[in-house]
Parts: C-alpha cells; sequence; structure tokens
C-alpha cells in the first residue's frame, strides 16, 4: 500500500476511527470510577552518626552512614519494623501485606530516607508512616554497633513528619480517559488499515482506480430483488438506474470522438459480474438515443441473451455461422432501432465456431448496417473465448460487480486482454450502491410497488 492508500482508508473510515476513540475514554473513565480512592503520606527521616571528637572522626562517620542508607531502607519494610507497626496501630494486615504500600527512596548522595504509605483512608497512611519512622528508629539502634562510650554508633532522627494527604493521588481520570482515547484511536487506525489491507473485492470506484490505470465508465446502480437490470431500464426510463446506465452510454461516446469504434465486445472477469445485463442495458440506451444496435450473444456457454430479452434463442450465432441460415433470417427485432441476434444452439465446440473465418465475415457485413454492434462474451478468467473475439471488434468493455469481483481477478483480467493488443475502452462498476439523488428520478419498479403498498396499508389503517 502506498502512502496515499493509507491517508484514503483513514479517511474512509474515520467515523470508526473516532468513534473508537470516543469509546475508549469512556471506558477509561468507567474503569477509574471502579477504582478506590488512595491517599499517599510521606514522612522523612535522617541517619546521623554518633559525634566524633575531631574532624577526622565526622568524615569516617559520615561515610559510614552512607554506606548503611540503602540498608536501612531495606530495614524500613522488614518485619523487624513493620510488625511493631501493625501491632501499635492495631493494622488487620501481615507485614508482608503491608510492605507492599510503603516505598523507602534516598535521595541521590544523601543519608535521608523518604517513607512514602499508601492507604485507602488519609489519616491511617499519616498514622502509618510516622509510625513506620519511628520503628526505623528504634531498629536501628538495636542494629547499630556500639562506640567506645556503649552507645549506637548511628541513630535515626525524624526530620520531616508526615501530613494528612487533602485529595487522592489515585485514581488519575485524565490519565485512564487520555490512555483509553489513544487506545482506542489506535485501534482504529489498526481497524482502518487492516480493512483495507484485507479487502481483496471492488467495491467503490475508488477501488478500480487504485487497481488500473484503465478508465472507469461509470457505475450501475443495482437494479433490486425480483428484477433484471434491463427490465429496469426499459421499465423505468426516468429512474436512477436507467440514469446511470446513460451515464455510461455518454462516456462511451465521449471515449470514441472520432467514431472509430462501432463493434464493442463486452467481457468480464468471471461469471456473475453481470456482463449480459449491462450488454443489453447499453444497447437499449444508444437505441433509445437513435442509433441503430444489433447486440450480439457470443457466450456460446451460458447463453443468456434471449433469456433477457424474451427472444427466440434456438436460431442465432451459431446457426448462422454453420450456414444453416442467413444472417438476416437469424436477427430478431426487439425494439425500435435495436435488434438482437441470440446465440443459437449452443456447440461443442465453441472455439472452432468464434475463430472462423465466417464470423470475422459476419461481423465485417453488420458493421456497415448498424451504428454500434454490442457483443456479449464468455468470462476471461473462465475461457479464452473472448481473445478469439477481440481481433474482430474495435474495442473491449469490461465489467465488475461491487463486493464480488476480487481485486486480483480485475488485475488479472485487464492483463489478459493487454496481451490480445486491442484497446480496452473501459471499466464498468456493477451493481453499485445506490444514492439518494432525490425527487429528479423515478423509483424503480420495485419500490414504486412498495410505496403503493405502503400508501394502500396507511390508508386502509
Amino acid at each position: 500500500m502506498t502512502l496515499r492508500e493509507y491517508i484514503a482508508s483513514l479517511r474512509k473510515y474515520w467515523f470508526v476511527i473516532v468513534a473508537l476513540a470516543a469509546l475508549g475514554g469512556l471506558a477509561g473513565y468507567a474503569y477509574a470510577q471502579f477504582q478506590p480512592d488512595l491517599y499517599r503520606s510521606q514522612s522523612s527521616v535522617m541517619v546521623i552518626p554518633a559525634r566524633g571528637d575531631n574532624t577526622s572522626e565526622l568524615v569516617q562517620g559520615s561515610s559510614y552512614v552512607q554506606n548503611l542508607v540503602q540498608t536501612y531502607a531495606v530495614v524500613a519494610t522488614s518485619p523487624t519494623v513493620l510488625e511493631p507497626v501493625i501491632r501499635s496501630l492495631d493494622l488487620q494486615t501481615s507485614p508482608q501485606a503491608l510492605a507492599q504500600t510503603i516505598s523507602v527512596e534516598s535521595p541521590l548522595n544523601t543519608v535521608v530516607l523518604n517513607i512514602s504509605v499508601v492507604a485507602r483512608e488519609p489519616a491511617l497512611a499519616q498514622r502509618i508512616a510516622d509510625a513506620v519512622a519511628e520503628e526505623l528508629a528504634g531498629a536501628v539502634q538495636d542494629l547499630s554497633p556500639q562506640n567506645a562510650d556503649n552507645k549506637p554508633a548511628v541513630r535515626v532522627q525524624t526530620i520531616s513528619p508526615a501530613k494528612i494527604a487533602q485529595s487522592p493521588f489515585s485514581p488519575n481520570v485524565r490519565l485512564f480517559v487520555g490512555a483509553g482515547a489513544v487506545i482506542g484511536l489506535l485501534l482504529g487506525v489498526v481497524f482502518a488499515i487492516l480493512r483495507r489491507l484485507l479487502a481483496t473485492r471492488v467495491v467503490t470506484r475508488a477501488d478500480i482506480a487504485a487497481q488500473t490505470d484503465t478508465p472507469l465508465l461509470g457505475e450501475l446502480y443495482q437494479a433490486g430483488a425480483g428484477t433484471t437490470l434491463a427490465t429496469v431500464v426499459r421499465t423505468a426510463p426516468r429512474g436512477s438506474v436507467t440514469e446511470s446506465a446513460r451515464n455510461i452510454v455518454a462516456n462511451l461516446r465521449f471515449a470514441n470522438v472520432d467514431g472509430v469504434t462501432k463493434v464493442i465486445l463486452v467481457t468480464s472477469g468471471t461469471s456473475g459480474e453481470g456482463k449480459s445485463s449491462v450488454s443489453v442495458s447499453i444497447a437499449e440506451i444508444m437505441a433509445e438515443q437513435g442509433a441503430r444496435v444489433l447486440l450480439i450473444d457470443a457466450d456460446l456457454r451460458r447463453a443468456s441473451i434471449a433469456e433477457l430479452t424474451g427472444l427466440e434463442g434456438a436460431v442465432g450465432l451459431t446457426t448462422v455461422l454453420l450456414r444453416d441460415v442467413s444472417v438476416s433470417e437469424a436477427i430478431q427485432e426487439w425494439q425500435p432501432n435495436l435488434d438482437v441476434l441470440t446465440s443459437g444452439v449452443l456447440p461443442p465446440n465453441p472455439v472452432q465456431l468464434l475463430t472462423s473465418d465466417h464470423l470475422r465475415q459476419l461481423i465485417e457485413s453488420v458493421r456497415d448496417e448498424y451504428d454500434y454492434v454490442i457483443i456479449d462474451s464468455a468470462p476471461v478468467l473462465a475461457v479464452s473465448d473472448p481473445l478469439w473475439l477481440a481481433s474482430t471488434t474495435d474495442g473491449m468493455v469490461v465489467v465488475t460487480r461491487s463486493r464480488m469481483t476480487k481485486r486480483e481477478d480485475l488485475t488479472r483480467t485487464l492483463a489478459t486482454l493487454e496481451a490480445t493488443r486491442e484497446p480496452i475502452i473501459g471499466i464498468i462498476l456493477n451493481g453499485a450502491k445506490q444514492v439518494d439523488l432525490g425527487p429528479y428520478y423515478e423509483k424503480t419498479p420495485e419500490k414504486r410497488r412498495r410505496r403503493a403498498t405502503s400508501k394502500k396499508v396507511e390508508t386502509n389503517a
């Protein structure tokens, strides 16, 4: 993925990213509300050597004490100190558990010990901190070696008694909310990137643009359940679906400003992408605009034009190629300006018929009689039929279906067709998600039926 694709993915899923960040912040806030308030109190003591008689003894005593400071920090959280603290304050805990709430630190190059205690009650934290300092002083007297006067060589003196905390230091609501929001934000970014990386199918025109430089001729909206694209184009001339087909035909004409592209091959990568419906729809729109159009069903594997148009399919392209009937006898008029040459009986050897000189002669004969000849062919990745037909046409149109066509299949389809060295006019995205275009377009027949039924129910009610 390029940087541009990463940015596009983040922009596409910005709402998800923001929502996850907000949810993360809310989760952090909720977590903070379930945490108990904790208070911290600190007392400070100083480790002092016994007075020396001269400067040399004072220096030696100071060095001796500095070496003992870390040892006394350990002693402060030992059972020797904490058991008396528990007894004096009547605490319901053990020395090991109490030690988890106490931290003892010594600032660098000092003989000071800062004793910090965390508790759920501010007064309790203050009492424990002072009690630990007091008991540490007694423990140091017992553990310290004696000097010449039979007195402890080291003593501990409190220099800053503990104070009652005015507010809890934990939970830090801002920290939890911020951390939750950041985690949610990162999850949203990861989601957006993974969606892009794991997306294997074409959905929008942006997906096609990211895969190839081949121009997109347009998007065909979904016809709806229970009907076909060709039916909607025929029965709802002012509908949004029909208008999307008109946009494609307009783009086809813009791509053919010189008027040299008359025979157009319509194909797709795999079956089910709607190439036959698209072929019929394009032919209908071209005929509607006054052009004389011939639609040929050259998919001799799974022919469907006869079914889509409701015409006779037994006589058609194959019977003409086998010289059983003439072209004029096989062609059927379907709509004003629109004739159809169905497939005929499906042969066991389609390639032999499609590569015959008779097919080339047939195409050349109808080229001069019609403004446009639309040829519906088999899928490229399934069989080689379109590759043999390519040389008889002026250009090719590739049909893809939203949420069905795989990106890899689109790339392979275009690469296969480009190998024929025949021009690819463009790509059509079939089954695109329909947007609300307002009151300018009629509803599709299915939507009109649902709307009428809804009004009828409201009237009866």
